[in-house]
């Protein structure tokens, strides 16, 4: 090698080391990503809110990175399947967990999860809320107000049925509670999915739910079902002519608050710096005028701009909310 040679490469690594010096490995991770498609991970069927969400993000996402998002149901187990897939998947920031509040339940209703839900995954941000859980009834129910559901099940005890979705579900579990709260005896119904339930509702073979604004917004809008209360502060902006738990001045209920969220989660040890530039990403794309009108739409009200950490320490007590609630509800794990 000639002399020529030796100072060009010696002036090489001088400017590759110069490069390095200014630029840490995280951010030069940041700065590569992504080098191949995505895929959202989504632990629920088609049409579910995780799964709009992932679809409607996913697209701006692919146009501002320049790689395609693909979106992959990988549904079972009450989201369990598709979670332990990505706690396994290489933590590169390629393969992302869009969840829901399933994940937090299950912490505290299944006895042997498949992964450690801190210590598998690194938040990266919530995606928004999906509102109280709506109390749903068909539109000739004689319940008109939450109170009068009230009075017609403790007339008749054991007498009428709930639909849910599966058990530890958000929908099984919120029934649960409102059931200890008030000391009601209703029947639980199971079934494979929201909108087969709310067929059964209309049609009178079961008579209460309750379910998340994003399954059934549309149908309460159609009038097909008749939204009692939402189990919220306040009311939605989604649904404005529901009143809220408190309005009802229900004394067992004053501290009734359910309501569910989408948010993504990547494996555990992904490199600070990739989760951090996801997250600014999606943060400018989901607080868009047009796409909050969007999720709005699916019944997801976006949250405020928030850092991983923030969205962590979320998870954190969120997870023990329901831990407790399936304690005061006596919902051994199973």
């Amino acid at each position: 090698m000639s002399i020529l040679q030796n100072l060009g490469r010696s002036a090489a690594l001088a400017a590759l080391a110069a490069t390095l010096v200014g630029h840490p490995a995280g951010e030069l991770q940041a700065q590569a990503f992504p080098t191949k498609p995505i895929t959202f991970v989504v632990p629920f069927p088609a049409g579910n809110a995780s799964d709009v969400a992932a679809r409607a993000l996913g697209e701006e996402l692919a146009r501002r990175l320049g790689q395609p998002v693909v979106v992959e149901n990988k549904t079972g187990a009450t989201g369990t399947i598709g979670a332990s897939f990505v706690a396994k998947s290489a933590p590169d920031g390629h393969t992302l967990l869009m969840t829901s509040t399933s994940f937090a339940i299950s912490t505290a209703l299944v006895a042997n999860l498949p992964y450690r839900p801190l210590q598998d995954f690194e938040p990266v941000l919530q995606v928004g809320g999906s509102g109280g859980m709506l109390l749903l009834v068909a539109p000739d129910s004689p319940a008109k107000t939450l109170a009068e559901f009230i009075d017609l099940a403790r007339r008749n005890p054991g007498k009428l049925n709930y639909a849910h979705v599966g058990r530890g579900t958000i929908q099984h579990l919120t029934m649960e509670v409102f059931l200890s709260m008030t000391g009601l005896q209703i029947q639980p119904v199971p079934y494979k999915g929201s909108v087969q339930a709310i067929t059964d509702i209309i049609s009178g073979q079961i008579q209460v739910m309750f379910d998340s604004p994003s399954s059934a917004a549309p149908f309460v809008d159609s009038g097909k079902v008749r939204a009692l209360t939402s189990a919220a502060d306040a009311r939605s902006v989604r649904l404005p002519s529901v009143s809220a738990v408190p309005e009802s001045g229900i004394a067992e209920l004053r501290d009734f608050r359910v309501g569910g969220w989408v948010g993504l989660l990547a494996p555990a040890r992904t490199p600070e710096a990739v989760v951090k530039r996801v997250n600014e990403e999606l943060g400018a794309i989901m607080n868009a005028p047009a796409m909050k009108q969007r999720l709005l739409q699916a019944g997801l009200e976006v949250v405020p701009a928030h850092s991983p950490a923030q969205f962590g320490q979320f998870l954190q007590a969120d997870m023990a909310r329901w831990q407790a609630a399936a304690t005061a509800a006596k919902i051994p794990k199973e």
